[in-house]
């Protein structure tokens, strides 16, 4: 999926779509409200590679996040690096086994310390990308199991009204 220039999210040209080799049902892309989301959940380490290259691909108009679940994946100070180098991450967020590890490679290749976080778990991870995302965003939710991303999107949906209902 890509956006094209009127906005609008629409299938990939299939030229574009036959060099990944992370399947097409282990990624997902979604968008909630203004914020586009690609749930990358069951990828190997080559695939890793090639969710960051259509992060980095990605028409975003806002900040480049990366929420990276590391329970289910060996990662390590190199995927850090690969974020920030690869993927053009600007903002880092990392939970599970090896999260530090995830972060202090973001560190390492010049990310602010306050756009490198780690989390507890995937649970405390959505929560704070909930308060932090603003339109435009594009979010890499790597290595996240589906109700991450689900969790993510009612989130944001939660937010949106209660800020409707403020305003009014």
């Amino acid at each position: 999926m890509e956006w094209t220039d009127t906005l609008m999210l629409e299938p990939a040209p299939p030229t574009k779509v036959t060099h990944m080799r992370i399947p097409r049902e282990a990624m997902e892309v979604r968008v909630a409200q203004g914020i586009s989301l690609i749930c990358a959940g069951n990828v190997t380490h080559m695939g890793m590679t090639d969710a960051l290259e259509l992060l980095r691909g990605f028409r975003a108009t806002g900040r480049r996040i990366v929420m990276c679940d590391t329970s289910r994946l060996s990662a390590g100070r190199q995927l850090g690096q690969a974020i920030v180098a690869e993927g053009c991450g600007t903002i880092v967020i990392s939970c599970g086994t090896s999260g530090r590890e995830v972060a202090i490679g973001a560190r390492d290749s010049g990310l602010d310390l306050a756009n490198v976080v780690v989390c507890q778990d995937s649970k405390a991870a959505c929560e704070l990308l909930a308060n932090r995302l603003l339109p435009g965003d594009t979010v890499l939710l790597l290595g996240a199991e589906q109700h991450a991303c689900d969790q993510l999107v009612d989130l944001l949906d939660r937010r949106a009204s209660e800020s409707h209902s403020a305003a009014a």
